[in-house]
């Protein structure tokens, strides 16, 4: 029982696709209701004896979709375009070429040259290819026709089925967001994708000469999942106590703007945070704050209009705000002391800030933490 659990463990779960019970189920039940009604479709357009070779490419093209949906092979592109383009060509060599060897050797290899040629390559698109080539007597007379009754029609088909059963699974993320990597709580949305731009890594591919099965985006995603669990490896137990900037700057709600953004200058910061007069956070203002505000002001750029912003005009009152409580955000993000600094690093994947404060058993600020400094130390965060 051991070495089946170990060889399980270290050999067949490493080679699966790391999906959800709730995510498998409802992709087989989609493939279930999808394959009965391409059956049941293209029993109508050919006889018993040419319906397994009609069905047998979208048979392999279910599992595809359905166990592998980020791959760059079943993308709609490559599924619809796959199919309809070798089935094409497919029906030409037919056509063209009387000695059947030859045809269905052309067929196949035409067909991938087409597929890389459109970017649309898809596996089973070869099989349709094929099946126009040695499908019998009655796929021969369709001619033409082949490519949309019935492979046109089970294409569609098949990517409704798949529609349906993603936008199942989509809603469902919504409602569990940690359901994407569920033994490492890591949440879908925290990655920052912007490690690589897309060109960059499809410089990198095209320089290398190679080509994987896997989108632009998942190796983005790859790498920030990784660079995750890199810094949790790092960073093991280390609290935000232990990494936080203690001597930090601070404004309560009535000072003046001019006051915050010379601290802000200052202390180079992006953000600042507001308390009262026991140091309990009430809010923070930060330069996008200050900038949006500005905006709204005459000047020939951003300069100008922030001195406006910041200038006091002494009065009783005013029509543009004064004092830090009436430009601050007041529903801000805070960590205590304790926190593993690892959970600081997903609120700012997830949220694109550079800045937590940090506060102490008492509810009071007792540091800033910020994202630079984690960058600085570990690396990318």
């Amino acid at each position: 029982m051991y070495l089946i659990t170990a060889f399980k463990k270290h050999f067949i779960d490493s080679l699966l696709p790391r999906q959800s019970q709730y995510e498998i189920l409802v992709s087989s039940v989609g493939a279930i209701v999808g394959i009965i009604l391409v059956v049941w479709a293209s029993h109508f357009f050919v006889s018993d004896a040419g319906l397994p070779f009609i069905v047998a490419s979208m048979g392999a093209a279910a599992v595809l979709l359905y166990a592998a949906p980020h791959s760059p092979l079943t993308q709609p592109w490559a599924f619809v375009g796959g199919h309809l383009i070798s089935a094409t060509v497919g029906v030409t060599c037919a056509l063209l070429v009387p000695n059947l060897f030859l045809a269905s050797g052309l067929a196949v290899g035409l067909a991938i040259f087409a597929m890389h040629q459109l970017k649309c390559l898809h596996p089973p698109g070869g099989a349709a290819a094929l099946v126009a080539v040695i499908g019998g007597e009655q796929i021969h007379n369709l001619g033409y026709l082949y490519v949309l009754l019935p492979v046109g029609l089970n294409v569609l088909i098949l990517a409704l089925a798949v529609a349906a059963t993603r936008m199942l699974i989509s809603k469902h993320h919504q409602k569990n967001p940690f359901i994407f990597y569920q033994d490492d709580y890591v949440e879908q949305s925290s990655p920052d994708y912007s490690a690589f731009s897309a060109d960059d890594l499809s410089n990198a591919l095209h320089e290398m000469n190679a080509y994987i099965d896997v989108s632009i985006e998942d190796l983005n995603r790859i790498y920030a999942h990784a660079s995750l669990h890199s810094h949790k490896r790092q960073l093991g137990s280390m609290t935000c106590q232990e990494m936080m900037r203690t001597h930090i700057a601070s404004v309560e709600f009535g000072d003046y703007l001019d006051t915050a953004w010379s601290f802000m200058q200052k202390y180079a910061l992006k953000g600042i945070p507001v308390t009262d007069r026991v140091q309990r956070i009430v809010g923070i203002i930060t330069v996008t704050d200050f900038e949006k505000e500005a905006s709204k002001y005459a000047g020939d750029n951003m300069e100008e209009r922030l001195k406006a912003l910041l200038k006091r005009t002494g009065a009783l009152s005013s029509n543009k705000p004064e004092v830090v409580g009436q430009l601050m955000t007041s529903s801000v993000i805070t960590l205590a002391e304790d926190t593993p600094v690892t959970e600081a690093i997903h609120i700012f994947a997830e949220k694109n800030i550079g800045h937590i404060p940090i506060i102490n058993a008492e509810k009071r600020l007792s540091g800033m933490l910020l994202r630079s400094d984690i960058q600085s130390k570990f690396g990318k965060a």
